[in-house]
């Protein structure tokens, strides 16, 4: 008996990158897409794939939306892709000839290639970028996380597959450092949440690092350019999480 999957997918506003996704996924058993209110044509591309849409507007975070998709799936076996990825042939045939023989406590890991500004980035510590995307949801689950959601697979069976999975989330800068900015401040609530605090020279020194870390540890400068441009926006990134958690934390005081 062949081993169903579902394509679980969030998005929102994603009318320029979702008809790619989807059409890299078109040989799965099922695809199911929650949304968060797009506003765009999203929904109306997303129909001419799959019925299995559904409109969560309460917006909880990245983790609780994916369990959402998670339970909507018809089928144990989930991958969970977002709108601006795209699945290799490659990848396709790797996990339709695993996932027959694979067990309930089997997570299976794909390498995601990023492309920013025009160019795949394969250093900076974005690739091999492995992350855990196929699982079977009677066994695990994603976290609730309001940012960064990752699937808790604590005591799987780890399985890399080879192909890549193609991810098309940087059009341009402004897209990039707006993005950083978002998530800085998602990071600062999370931290703050957590009862964490921060200060200035916390905030200078790890955001020193994070270029270091960047450029020089994770080779940034092979790729040219823009492997300075990732160094430096992940620094004022660092930077601006740790200030919005210090003054987060000192506006609670008041």
């Amino acid at each position: 008996m062949m081993t169903k999957i579902s394509i679980c997918i969030i998005c929102k506003n994603e009318e320029n990158k979702i008809a790619s996704c989807l059409e890299s996924v078109s040989w799965a058993d099922e695809i199911v897409i929650v949304d968060s209110g797009s506003t765009d044509n999203t929904l109306e591309i997303a129909k001419q794939f799959t019925d299995k849409i559904f409109v969560e507007e309460d917006w909880q975070g990245f983790g609780i939306q994916r369990r959402r998709a998670e339970d909507f799936a018809s089928n144990d076996w989930i991958f969970a892709i977002d709108c601006d990825e795209v699945v290799t042939e490659e990848l396709k045939s790797e996990i339709l000839t695993h996932i027959n023989q694979a067990g309930n406590n089997d997570v299976f890991y794909v390498n995601r290639l990023t492309n920013f500004c025009g160019q795949f980035i394969y250093h900076s510590g974005w690739y091999p970028d492995r992350i855990a995307r196929i699982y079977n949801k009677t066994s695990f689950r994603y976290n609730e996380a309001l940012v960064h959601e990752a699937l808790s697979c604590k005591g799987s069976k780890k399985i890399r597959l080879k192909g890549d999975l193609l991810h098309y989330q940087y059009d341009d800068i402004y897209q990039y450092i707006n993005k950083r900015n978002r998530y800085a401040s998602l990071g600062a609530d999370s931290k703050c949440r957590q009862g964490k605090k921060s200060g200035v020279l916390i905030a200078s020194s790890s955001s020193i690092f994070a270029f270091i870390r960047h450029y020089f540890l994770r080779l940034g400068f092979l790729d040219g350019r823009l492997g300075f441009v990732i160094a430096v926006i992940q620094m004022q990134y660092t930077f601006n999480k740790y200030l919005f958690t210090y003054f987060h934390h000192r506006k609670s005081k008041k």
